[in-house]
């Protein structure tokens, strides 16, 4: 039986990568990680935003809320800083004229440090 010496070699560099193809597939492999993380850092941040979105939106509801079970409308605006979760909100109060007599709207403003400011409003009757 005669082996050729060219298909002994073949059959041998084919049972394994070599150390270049291992190494251009790690670096491949570390780019595609290092740019998953980099998502995953920007995903936490938008996360972290909507959190504080819902609390300020809460606060303003309950504020309004606050403001429904007042009898009398205030004309004044009105400031204050609140506790929440840890972190100090921002809010303020004030009421609109209407085009339609004996209505007016209440405005209540929420901001977090850093964040967009959150405005809701509802009419009342004077």
């Amino acid at each position: 039986m005669i082996i050729n010496a060219s298909a002994a070699k073949k059959n041998h560099r084919a049972q394994g990568f070599t150390l270049i193809e291992v190494l251009v597939a790690l670096s491949i492999a570390s780019f595609a990680l290092v740019a998953l993380m980099g998502r995953l850092g920007a995903s936490a941040d938008v996360q972290r935003s909507l959190s504080l979105h819902a609390l300020s939106m809460n606060e303003a509801r309950n504020l309004l809320a606050k403001d429904r079970l007042t009898p009398t409308v205030s004309n004044s605006e009105e400031r204050g800083d609140v506790q929440v979760s840890g972190l100090t909100m921002h809010w303020r109060t004030w009421t609109e004229k209407t085009a339609l007599n004996g209505f007016v709207r209440r405005n209540v403003a929420v901001q977090t440090k850093n964040e967009p400011e959150i405005v809701l409003f509802m009419y009342r009757a004077l």
